[in-house]
């Protein structure tokens, strides 16, 4: 998350700080295992808050409530589909979560790849690889919108779709601190991980004519 979606941490900055008003007492570590296997499809929404201690008052619709959604995004995935480009989404979440998130928000899309649902999470090869046989994908027509380094890399291979990063080297050149601070590019349009700017790009993003589909990270 981080793309259309304001926190990009999901687990540090909601997740957490949501379950410990529930009073749960799992150390991080373990909250972020339980996290990722529920995630991956291994457990059930209704599992992890049990696995955690807090079924009792904690569940799906409180915890999405905590979402936001950054400005303009909505309006961007209109404005691409009135353009006719095809939006499509990757995210690493549980489906009730992004099913319940994306119906709050109206938000459109072609499909919606959840984590959960293929098996694979970014930065994965699998993850972009389920993406990659989406039916009139072509990759050279494709640009992947994402707020972080890792999975831009990652989606090189088994997608090839464009991106660019801001000093027009592959951030894997970059230490990891640095990599952190940098935002990520992707085709002419620059996507930063700072809330501010995020909505910059959304605001004012104009829908580019070089690409026939946007796939984004939630």
């Amino acid at each position: 998350m981080g793309v259309l979606y304001r926190h990009g941490n999901v687990v540090a900055g909601l997740l957490i700080p949501y379950l410990r008003a529930h009073g749960c007492t799992a150390t991080e570590p373990e909250i972020r295992e339980t996290y990722r296997r529920c995630t991956l499809g291994e457990i059930s929404t209704h599992q992890l808050w049990s696995s955690l201690g807090v079924a009792a008052t904690a569940n799906d619709a409180g915890y999405c409530a905590q979402h936001q959604l950054n400005p303009g995004a909505r309006e961007a995935l209109e404005q691409l589909h009135q353009a006719g480009i095809t939006p499509l989404v990757l995210t690493n979440d549980a489906a009730a979560w992004s099913r319940i998130l994306r119906t709050r928000f109206d938000l459109y899309a072609e499909r919606w790849y959840v984590s959960s649902e293929i098996g694979a999470r970014k930065p994965s090869p699998e993850a972009f690889r389920a993406v990659r046989s989406h039916p009139g994908l072509d990759p050279a027509e494709t640009v992947l919108v994402d707020d972080r380094p890792t999975n831009l890399i990652a989606a090189r291979r088994p997608v090839s779709v464009r991106w660019f990063s801001p000093a027009r080297t592959p951030p894997s050149t970059r230490s990891r601190g640095s990599a952190r601070r940098q935002s990520a590019v992707c085709g002419s349009w620059q996507l930063s991980s700072s809330d501010q700017e995020a909505q910059v790009f959304w605001q004012s993003a104009q829908v580019p004519k070089i690409s026939r589909v946007w796939l984004m990270s939630a």
